[in-house]
């Protein structure tokens, strides 16, 4: 079942832009509704993940004062009453034996993260005059697999939808928390990243006309710009792009995100601090080279998108698809590898755009 609904925006926020940025995502939030029905997704606060996953392991109380600290700086310019949850995570820290595996225990726990999130973003909205309401995924997103990579049942989920259907005709913005989902009434978190793929899942499932992405980068660029200092800004990357990309190791976006908006929804990717919207994925290709790595144990992968070959460059291939190669090095090597390879695929690629041998898009 499609719901065939028009002028409705998913906008997800990432955990750097609900700490950081909390201002910028609440007058963006604002903007859109002028003209559009909007969803809202919120990740965990900034480095409350981990401290989430660090403290389901270890009990620590002093990282449990810590998480509680980092949550009422927020919880205090808002006036959230966050008690309950904090007297719920105490409980299940606990009591760790009434589930029934280790990881189910840790999902639960970091489960707490997103909610919370999700409580504060709605609350100061409402502060803002927005008739805003935190919804739970636990109760629309149903989730089979393994804890800790949880994959979403979209049939079942679809026919949870009329939840968000009803807060939507009310007029309200639901602020729906990412990352989660309901396996057989556990919780049960869909990854690192899931909160992409929680936007993507309710953007199709709604019909959206985009789901937007924002983060604390611009969008996604020809490389990883941490470790490549002049990796370039892709405007437009087709969705096949962007999917092979996320598989080989791209970090911009959960590999599971493109599937469910394929060939129907565009994807639009941005900064929050400079409602930058950097990047769109959509059926249109701008053909630049992508380069993405992901670490492995002793080695590291470097893959490139839209090139054929890497003049100059020797390394071993393992393995080559349509319109991507990827290439082993050393792992010490690798920011050393991903800089000289932008420098020939991208940076001279670009400036001798005639060559057509190095790079072809889909």
């Amino acid at each position: 079942m499609i719901y065939k609904l028009s002028r409705r925006i998913v906008v997800k926020f990432g955990g750097s832009s609900v700490r950081d940025s909390f201002n910028e995502a609440l007058e963006l939030v604002q903007y859109l509704r002028e003209n559009n029905s909007v969803v809202v997704v919120v990740s965990a606060l900034k480095g409350v993940t981990d401290k989430l996953l660090a403290l389901s392991k270890t009990g620590d109380e002093r990282l449990f004062e810590e998480i509680r600290r980092i949550h009422e700086e927020i919880s205090r310019k808002v006036g959230a009453d966050l008690e309950h949850y904090f007297r719920e995570l105490e409980s299940i820290l606990q009591n760790p034996g009434k589930f029934p595996s280790k990881r189910a225990y840790t999902d639960h726990v970091l489960s707490f993260g997103e909610r919370i999130s999700a409580e504060l973003f709605s609350k100061a909205m409402q502060d803002e005059g927005v008739r805003a309401v935190p919804v739970d995924a636990f109760h629309i997103i149903e989730a089979y697999g393994e804890f800790g990579n949880g994959k979403v049942d979209m049939k079942g989920s679809t026919k949870r939808m009329q939840l968000l259907e009803k807060i939507l005709e009310r007029g309200e913005i639901p602020v729906v928390t990412g990352f989660l989902g309901n396996k057989n009434g556990l919780r049960i978190t869909l990854g690192r990243g899931g909160s992409d793929y929680t936007a993507a899942v309710i953007g199709a499932m709604l019909n959206a006309r985009a789901v937007a992405i924002m983060s604390d980068v611009n969008g996604i660029y020809t490389a990883d710009p941490r470790l490549v200092k002049s990796a370039r800004l892709i405007p437009f990357l087709s969705y096949g792009e962007a999917l092979t990309a996320s598989k080989l190791g791209m970090k911009a976006l959960h590999e599971r995100t493109i599937e469910p908006l394929m060939n129907r929804i565009p994807l639009i990717l941005g900064n929050t601090q400079r409602w930058k919207l950097g990047t769109l994925v959509s059926s249109i290709s701008s053909g630049f080279p992508l380069i993405v790595h992901r670490e492995l144990k002793e080695k590291a992968e470097v893959s490139i998108i839209n090139a054929v070959r890497i003049p100059g460059i020797e390394y071993p291939v393992v393995k080559k698809g349509a319109n991507y190669v990827s290439l082993l090095v050393e792992k010490q090597e690798l920011v050393r590898v991903l800089n000289e390879i932008h420098e020939v695929v991208v940076d001279e690629g670009l400036s001798s755009s005639n060559d057509s041998q190095l790079w072809a898009g889909i």
